[in-house]
């Protein structure tokens, strides 16, 4: 009976490897995430390149694969977070046992990532992470990850009514419908309101990689030191905001175009920042791109994502809460509760 063959290695991966490792996770999951920015996020980051495991069989063929790739974070420097990325098995090979595995109870895939795990706990990382959709989550859960639900507010508002309602993700044909409508209401309501919404009163584009200060030093979180912020927005992709008049407070967020939403990833603002000419700048940003709209998901880490809440339903946004499940290793039991995490879209939108 033919078998699989399980290596379990730090990257850089030779580059026809990575080839095809992309191609098979493309046609998988039907992304079309380019060959440059894989290799960036599995070998690039400023904590080193990711840990992979490959099932291949007996000619070399690559027929299944996961990674964790590290981060950096200034909340302890000792720790190296990784998040479980670019995971498949080749169908025809899912009931195909793996050498010196024979007896594991456990579909292949499964030990796959399991012994990925194992191995990167064993080195010294974690917490180890996981954003996955529900029916997968039982299949974590074997690997030794639970659950940490999260509380989002995911705020709308869509400039091109018919488009949003083909390219916005996880909704149903209702909800497609519900969304078109509101769509032209926003359009309209934008169109007729730009004369009078206002300057945008202080808020200015700045380079993306300059440093952030720290200021919330209590909960974990990335992507704010240089290196890691070169890494993370990759050159041209996004736009940076700041506040003259806050100038602790900053916004990143992800560039629109005809089939996507300009997308707020990662955000600070200090209490008492002016919000409404930030939503007017992201607003006209978004126009300029010619982008879907504005998309903006408000995790519930403080007062200010209440009070941006309720400026965003004022000037018209579709706000609609829902729950975000990152699945955790219960090797790190503490970063299972949601307020040990200073957590926004940064940590989601490795969309290309």
């Amino acid at each position: 009976m033919p078998m699989l063959n399980l290596r379990i290695v730090r990257g850089p991966l030779a580059g026809a490897e990575n080839e095809s490792i992309l191609r098979e996770y493309n046609r998988l999951t039907g992304s079309r995430i380019p060959l440059d920015e894989f290799v960036n996020w599995v070998q690039r980051s400023p904590a080193g390149p990711a840990w992979h495991a490959l099932l291949s069989t007996d000619e070399g063929r690559i027929v299944g694969h996961t990674s964790l790739f590290p981060f950096t974070t200034r909340f302890d420097e000792a720790l190296i977070p990784a998040k479980s990325e670019y995971s498949f098995q080749h169908e025809d090979f899912r009931k195909e046992q793996i050498r010196g595995h024979e007896k594991a109870a456990r579909p292949p895939f499964i030990v796959l990532i399991n012994m990925l795990f194992q191995h990167a706990t064993s080195e010294g990382w974690g917490p180890i992470f996981a954003s996955t959709n529900e029916k997968n989550q039982v299949f974590t859960r074997w690997v030794g990850l639970k659950p940490a639900e999260f509380q989002v507010w995911e705020c709308l508002f869509v400039l091109r009514p018919i488009k949003a309602s083909k390219h916005t993700p996880n909704l149903n044909s209702n909800q497609r419908a519900a969304l078109t409508v509101a769509g032209i209401s926003h359009r309209l309501l934008w169109n007729a309101a730009q004369p009078f919404v206002g300057s945008m009163n202080g808020v200015h584009s700045v380079p993306v990689y300059d440093d952030l200060t720290q200021t919330d030093g209590e909960r974990i979180s990335f992507f704010e030191d240089t290196a890691s912020l070169q890494w993370r927005y990759l050159d041209g992709q996004y736009v940076r905001f700041s506040i003259n008049k806050s100038p602790r407070s900053y916004l990143i967020a992800k560039k629109g175009s005809q089939d996507r939403y300009l997308r707020v990833c990662q955000w600070e603002l200090e209490q008492g920042a002016p919000l409404k000419p930030l939503i007017v700048a992201l607003l006209r940003e978004a126009r300029s791109e010619n982008a879907l709209g504005v998309r903006w998901a408000l995790y519930e880490n403080g007062a200010t994502s209440f009070e941006l809440r309720d400026q965003m339903r004022r000037l018209g946004f579709l706000c609609v809460q829902r729950k975000r499940i990152v699945m955790v290793h219960k090797k790190d039991p503490q970063f299972l509760l949601p307020q040990a995490w200073k957590i926004n879209d940064s940590l989601f939108s490795f969309d290309p």
